[in-house]
């Protein structure tokens, strides 16, 4: 991709929907550290000008071909998403969505892709109904094979009028008042840094304060394994050097107490990673950081709403941030002959496959607290 960082960057500037991830810098490192299950190609859909002007970029579509799809040895296409994605819109130029995605429509029929799947697109964007519209135009079946909606903010309240639109004053009475009882242990101190803060020293107490908690304990923490902690690292660096880094934190006497690393995108920003001591969980420091943030993300000129890229129905964040961000994934047919009937095998097996996953993730995380009490 060396050749197109520059073209890459303009954009993702220029793309109605951010996206962090698929960033030139962020894209680069995904590709260098987080590969799995076979590799990763991205798809860049150029226009040219009448008279053989500059050409310019108005799509990039990250993909890959993967092996096997819901059990069927059928090498499918989807949008590329790795362990830490939170969103996998494609970048499409504003104005041009529709040709970016006609092209590379194009470009999976000529490649035989018998079938293309878009997971992890907001609802609210361009993408998704430039999509439906080229689909549609071209009579190709598609089947929605998931959806929910995560924790949103955006509001013209700062912090202490948002809260008090939507947190019932028992629910502030009760975290003002352990906001006051971590006060009384020393100096407690909520700021976000600016661009001359020192970032190594920054990341080095984040990994150690997220390695400390049940993270680390079970093995998921981005210490425990260097190519995510790399891939961390560069995505935090390169958005720093780009001023579109957001970094939060609450402190105790300097010690790091939760702290919050955001990426700006869009018009926006993401809130990616979260890490709190749980020496002090008593205290709620993770809900506390997230209350306390709301009025640095309002009075940030660069940020007009946030993402917290949480899991749906989150514990904490969903009783914080009242407004929701609706995600969908979409299987869309291809010319490929065998593509309906992939089209209606995957709507009747999303729906059994996702049961069965759930059913595993319930029972794995019972047995790591069994392993965890013991």
């Amino acid at each position: 991709m060396t050749p197109f960082i520059g073209a890459l960057d303009e954009l993702a500037a220029a793309s109605t929907d951010g996206n962090p991830l698929f960033e030139a810098a962020t894209l680069a490192a995904a590709m260098t550290h987080l590969q799995s299950g076979g590799p990763v190609n991205v798809a860049l859909v150029w226009k040219t000008g009448a008279d053989d002007a500059a050409r310019l970029l108005i799509g990039a579509f990250p993909y890959q071909a993967r092996r096997f799809y819901l059990g069927l040895p059928i090498s499918v296409w989807s949008i590329w998403t790795h362990i830490h994605s939170f969103i996998a819109t494609p970048l499409v130029r504003a104005g041009h969505e529709r040709d970016a995605i006609r092209s590379f429509m194009n470009f999976a029929d000529r490649s035989g892709a018998p079938l293309m799947r878009f997971p992890l697109f907001q609802a609210d964007g361009a993408f998704g109904p430039a999509l439906a519209e080229v689909l549609g135009e071209r009579g190709r079946a598609t089947v929605e094979t998931g959806s929910h909606e995560r924790a949103f903010l955006k509001s013209d309240l700062d912090g202490e009028a948002y809260l008090a639109a939507h947190m019932r004053k028992k629910k502030r009475k009760e975290y003002n008042r352990l906001w006051n009882r971590l006060a009384e242990a020393g100096e407690l101190k909520f700021e976000t840094l600016d661009r001359d803060f020192n970032l190594g020293q920054w990341l080095d107490q984040f990994f150690a304060l997220e390695r400390s908690g049940w993270k680390g304990k079970r093995g998921t923490a981005l210490a425990e394994r260097d190519n995510e902690r790399d891939f961390f690292e560069v995505m935090c660096r390169k958005a720093h050097e780009a001023g579109k880094f957001h970094a939060a934190q609450i402190t105790l006497d300097g010690k790091p107490l939760a702290m919050l690393a955001s990426f700006i995108s869009g018009g926006g920003a993401f809130s990616f990673k979260i890490a709190f001591d749980e020496d002090y969980a008593r205290y709620s420091p993770g809900a506390l950081l997230m209350m306390k943030v709301i009025g640095a993300f309002h009075d940030d000129a660069r940020i007009a709403w946030v993402d917290s890229c949480a899991i749906p129905n989150h514990p904490m964040i969903d009783h914080i941030w009242a407004e929701r961000r609706a995600m969908r994934e979409v299987n869309a047919a291809t010319a490929h002959m065998l593509s309906p009937y992939l089209i209606a095998y995957s709507s009747d097996m999303t729906g059994a496959v996702e049961r069965a996953w759930a059913a595993m993730r319930k029972l794995y995380h019972r047995l790591r607290k069994e392993v965890e009490r013991d």
